[in-house]
C-alpha cells in the first residue's frame, strides 16, 4: 500500500514539473510539393539572422545560438539529404576555381560574399532566423488550494491489526505570486539558390516557465533549444 502511494506521488510530482515548465511549442510548416527536393545536392548554410533586438544582459547569446545552429547542420551532415557548405568553404572554393589567393574575411563578410556566389556553387540556401526572444511574467492571484497530509490508521485485516496510510485533504491559502517565462521563436527556411523560392520552411515558437524546483531557463539556452527543435524538423534522409 505504501509503495503504491509513493509511486502515485512520484508520478504526480513528475507530471507537475513537466506541465509547469515545458509548454508544447507552436509549430507551422511549409513544403513546396511541386519542387523536386532531390535536385538539391548541396546547400549553403548561412549564419543565424535576428528579427528581434536582443537584451544586453546576455552577451554571449549570439555565439551560443550560432554554435547550436552549426551543430544541427554541419554537425548532422550524415542525417541531411544534401552536402552542407559553410560560407568560408564557398569563398575558398571560388578563390581556388578562379586561381586567386583567398582573402582573409570576417564571418559576416564571408557570409555576404558566399550569398552572392551561392547560385554558382550550391543548389540551396539554408537559413535560420530568430523571430522572438525575451521574457514574460504572469501574475497569479491568491487562492485556496487543496493539500494532503498522510496518517497511519489501524485496520483489522487477516485476523490482526495492520496499518494503512490514508490521505486527508485540507485547504491552504497560496499568496499571490508571479510566474516567469522565457520565450523564443525560430524560423528555418530552405530556399532554391537559383531563384530564392521557398522549398521548405518551419516556424517554432515556445515558452518555458518555472518548474517546481527550477527557475525559467536563461534566454540563450532557451533559444538554443528552440533552434534544435526547429532544425530537427528539416527533411532528412
Amino acid at each position: 500500500m505504501k509503495r503504491t502511494i509513493c509511486l502515485i506521488l512520484t508520478t504526480a510530482l513528475a507530471l507537475c514539473v513537466a506541465t509547469s515548465a515545458f509548454a508544447k511549442p507552436d509549430v507551422t510548416e511549409f513544403r513546396n510539393k511541386d519542387f523536386n527536393m532531390e535536385s538539391i545536392k548541396t546547400v549553403l548554410v548561412l549564419p543565424v539572422f535576428y528579427d528581434v533586438q536582443l537584451p544586453q544582459s546576455e552577451a554571449f547569446l549570439t555565439e551560443a545560438v550560432q554554435q547550436k545552429w552549426s551543430d544541427m547542420t554541419k554537425g548532422r551532415q550524415d542525417k541531411l539529404p544534401y552536402l552542407v557548405k559553410t560560407p568560408k568553404e564557398i569563398v575558398e572554393r571560388d578563390a581556388y576555381v578562379k586561381g586567386v589567393p583567398a582573402v582573409p574575411m570576417s564571418p559576416q563578410q564571408a557570409a555576404e560574399k558566399a550569398l552572392v556566389l551561392a547560385s554558382e556553387y550550391v543548389d540551396g540556401l539554408l537559413m535560420c532566423t530568430v523571430t522572438k526572444a525575451g521574457t514574460a511574467e504572469v501574475q497569479h492571484p491568491g487562492e485556496y488550494v487543496t493539500r494532503y497530509r498522510y496518517e497511519d490508521v489501524p485496520v483489522w485485516r487477516n485476523d490482526r491489526w495492520e496499518k494503512d496510510r490514508i490521505s486527508i485533504p485540507y485547504q491552504e491559502y497560496k499568496a499571490p505570486w508571479t510566474e516567469s517565462f522565457t520565450q523564443g521563436g525560430v524560423k528555418i527556411e530552405l530556399r532554391s539558390a537559383k531563384d530564392n523560392s521557398l522549398v521548405y520552411g518551419n516556424s517554432v515558437v515556445a515558452s518555458t516557465g518555472e518548474g517546481l524546483f527550477t527557475e525559467a531557463p536563461p534566454l540563450s539556452k532557451h533559444i538554443q533549444n528552440v533552434v534544435e527543435n526547429a532544425a530537427k524538423r528539416l527533411p532528412v534522409k
